[in-house]
């Protein structure tokens, strides 16, 4: 049962048992205490949205987009959407807080050209996700590079903006929201879904407002930054010169960050939630 006296909440999608299980076992406790320290209602959609053969043929990830529109959240003033894969810091302070009700409150994308790491940080990322996807041609090697680049625009020129947490207002961005889900269509394998049409939509009409980054502090970026160049990594986080190992380094990320995204580290997250190093 819905709230309705509340003006805040966290809405996520969790569905299936690769997806719903994890958040349950591991991260639901962390968000209900964070909800009733800040007075936010959580709603969990643990069921599509949408079973359509267009909704089947393309990544559940889009229907986050109708989540984010969907009547059950119409009532409150501002929402805030959190990938199922986020855990939330004890005494994370609210992101909402200084977030206009007419904007959309998202971070940069970790590693992406225009986003805070240092420049040897960007390189090194840009480097790591050019060869996963299977970009090895020298035209771009020498380039920083991100998931706007798959959809043909200069990702040296604007920055990507992460959807694993987005503050928003239904009553201001919902049907925004269920436009993107109807009219885009995939980009196809490795172009993130719907992460770039979010992006451009909220560019194009000047509604994006930027958040401190420690709340969208993206794991899996940084460990395979810290794989390839370990000390440059710890120093960046204040860990000092001795290597630490894959523990350490986790508990140390957690500490530095609002809320920790396990996007593509799915098995990384279970391995430290389960032993209880996180």
């Amino acid at each position: 049962m819905i709230n309705q006296d509340m003006v805040r909440a966290i809405v996520t999608l969790a569905v299936g048992e690769n997806c719903y299980r994890p958040w349950y076992n591991h991260l639901r406790k962390g968000w209900l205490q964070w909800c009733s320290n800040h007075g936010y209602e959580l709603v969990v959609f643990d069921n599509f949205l949408d079973i359509s053969l267009r909704a089947k043929n393309r990544s559940p990830a889009w229907q986050k987009l109708l989540a984010m529109s969907s009547p059950e959240i119409a009532s409150f003033e501002q929402v805030l959407w959190l990938d199922a894969d986020v855990m939330v810091g004890a005494h994370a302070p609210d992101p909402l807080l200084g977030v206009p009700l007419s904007k959309v409150g998202m971070a940069r994308d970790v590693g992406s050209p225009l986003a805070h790491e240092p420049d040897w940080f960007r390189r090194t990322w840009s480097t790591i996700l050019l060869r996963s996807l299977g970009l090895n041609h020298l035209s771009v090697m020498n380039e920083m590079f991100s998931y706007l680049d798959l959809w043909g625009f200069d990702a040296r020129r604007r920055p990507l903006w992460n959807s694993g947490v987005i503050a928003f207002s239904p009553k201001h961005h919902g049907a925004l929201f269920r436009h993107i889900y109807e009219t885009w269509s995939d980009g196809g394998p490795g172009a993130l879904h719907e992460m770039v049409p979010l992006n451009l939509e909220l560019t194009q009409r000047s509604l994006l407002h930027e958040i401190d980054p420690r709340f969208n502090l993206l794991f899996g970026v940084h460990h395979a930054v810290w794989d390839v160049n370990p000390l440059a990594v710890q120093r960046l986080h204040g860990l000092g010169e001795e290597l630490v190992d894959f523990e350490s380094f986790a508990v140390a990320l957690a500490q530095r960050s609002f809320f920790l995204h396990f996007a593509g580290a799915h098995r990384r997250m279970e391995r430290l939630l389960s032993s209880g190093c996180l």
